[in-house]
């Protein structure tokens, strides 16, 4: 059975989830639609990368209208990544 840092740390080992975070946290909230000018992948692969994190605990998504918007989990993410580590990801600029 995979635990609860199992899925935390499977959401973080992807390169395209990593640059999604640090993207999502320099905007502080983003759509699907934002993020797929910002990324050159398909809208089914983008919804699957934010399904991890969110799943995760990673990102908190809320939904308006048809839209729905995702930002960065800031207490999840720093208890699970050293202040460090969290400078390097997140507040990379």
């Amino acid at each position: 059975m995979i635990t609860d840092v199992e899925i935390k740390f499977k959401a973080l080992s992807d390169r395209t989830r990593l640059a999604l975070l640090q993207e999502i946290s320099c905007c502080k909230e983003l759509c699907v639609s934002d993020l797929q000018k910002k990324f050159n992948i398909s809208q089914s692969k983008l919804s699957y990368h934010l399904r991890l994190l969110v799943e995760a605990g990673i990102l908190m998504r809320s939904e308006r209208g048809t839209w729905c918007y995702y930002q960065v989990n800031e207490k999840e993410i720093k208890r699970i990544l050293s202040p460090i580590t969290y400078q390097e990801i997140i507040k990379k600029q």
